[in-house]
C-alpha cells in the first residue's frame, strides 16, 4: 500500500490530452476541455483549486482554506418556489457552514474536512455509505472521455471497488460541453426524482452521439425517459420547468471556482485522478487512501 504522504507533485501533473501511455501518466491521462482545448497541468503550488489544494496537503504544505463557494442544495424539497415557474426549482445553498473557520493544522485532517465538504453536497452515490474509500467524480454526460471511463474502467472499479465494500462512487455535475450537456444533466436530475438517477446515467453515456448534435436534445432526454418506464408527464413537467435548471449551473459554477477544467476528473478520497485513466491508477489511488 502506497503512503499518500510520499507521492510527490510531479506524479500528479496532468499529461497531454493525445497521450496514450498509461505508464507515462500513471495518474492523470485523456480529458475534455472546452473548444478542444488540451486539459490543463494541475499546479500544486496553487490554492486556488480544489485539486491543488488537495495535492499541497498530501505533501504537507501550510495554509488555508479556499474562498467559499456556493455550492448546490439536495434537490428542490426545501427550495422556495420560484416566482412564475410552473414548477418548485432547486436552489444553491451556502456551503459555508460545511467548513470550519479556522483550518486543522494537521494536513490529513484539512484533506478530511475538504471532502466532507464536497460529500456533503453530492447528491448521488452508490455503494456503501460505510465504505472506507470515496470516489467523487465530476462529469459531462457529453464527455466522450467520460463515455470510455463508463464504458470501460467503471465497471471494473463497481466489480472490485465499489461491491466489495471498499468504495462508493458519487457523481457532481459538471456540465460545460454545451446547451445539451446541461440539459442531459437537468433530465438525470428529473429521473433522480423518481429514484432512477443512475439508471438514467447509465442510459445517457449508453446514447452518446456527439457534442451538441441533437443526441440530448430534449425530446430524445424525454424518450430516454419513457425508455425507463418513468412518469413521463412528471418528467416532461420537471425538465420543461426548469426545475433543475439553477442547481446544476450552481453545479458547473462551483467546479469551474475549485479548479476543475476537463472532465473526468475524480478525487479518491482528496487524490486527484483526471481523465480516461485505467483501472489500474484508481486502484492505486484506492490502495494510497485506504484507511485515510
Amino acid at each position: 500500500m502506497t503512503d499518500p504522504d510520499s507521492l510527490q507533485p510531479d506524479e500528479m501533473t496532468a499529461a497531454p490530452e493525445e497521450t496514450d501511455s498509461p505508464a507515462e501518466a500513471p495518474v492523470m491521462e485523456e480529458a475534455s476541455s472546452p473548444k478542444g482545448r488540451p486539459a490543463p497541468s494541475i499546479s500544486p503550488h496553487s490554492w486556488t483549486t480544489i485539486a491543488g489544494v488537495l495535492i499541497a496537503l498530501l505533501i504537507g504544505f501550510a495554509g488555508g482554506y479556499l474562498a467559499r463557494p456556493y455550492l448546490n442544495g439536495r434537490g428542490g424539497e426545501n427550495a422556495a418556489p420560484a416566482a412564475d415557474a410552473p414548477v418548485a426549482t432547486a436552489e444553491p445553498v451556502d456551503a459555508a457552514a460545511s467548513l470550519p473557520e479556522t483550518p486543522p493544522a494537521d494536513a490529513e485532517a484539512r484533506r478530511k474536512v475538504l471532502m466532507d465538504a464536497l460529500i456533503s453536497q453530492t447528491k448521488h452515490f452508490k455503494g456503501d455509505p460505510n465504505a472506507p474509500v470515496t470516489i467523487l467524480e465530476f462529469s459531462d454526460f457529453q464527455c466522450p472521455y467520460c463515455g470510455r471511463f463508463f464504458a470501460q474502467v467503471e465497471p471494473e472499479i463497481n466489480r472490485q471497488s465499489v461491491e466489495s465494500g471498499q468504495a462508493r462512487v458519487g457523481y457532481i455535475h459538471f456540465a460545460f460541453l454545451g446547451p445539451e450537456s446541461l440539459w442531459a444533466a437537468e433530465a438525470s436530475e428529473c429521473a433522480a426524482d423518481q429514484d432512477a438517477f443512475w439508471e438514467y446515467h447509465d442510459k445517457l453515456f449508453s446514447s452518446q452521439n456527439g457534442e451538441n448534435k441533437g443526441a440530448f436534445s430534449k425530446d430524445n432526454l424525454k424518450g430516454f425517459a419513457a425508455d425507463l418506464g418513468l412518469d413521463t408527464d412528471a418528467f416532461n413537467q420537471c425538465l420543461d420547468g426548469g426545475k433543475y435548471t439553477r442547481y446544476v449551473q450552481s453545479q458547473v459554477d462551483f467546479g469551474r471556482q475549485i479548479g476543475v477544467q476537463s472532465t473526468p476528473t475524480f478525487l479518491v478520497n482528496g487524490i486527484p485522478v483526471v481523465g480516461a485513466q485505467p483501472f489500474e491508477a484508481f486502484q492505486q489511488a484506492i490502495e494510497a487512501s485506504s484507511g485515510n
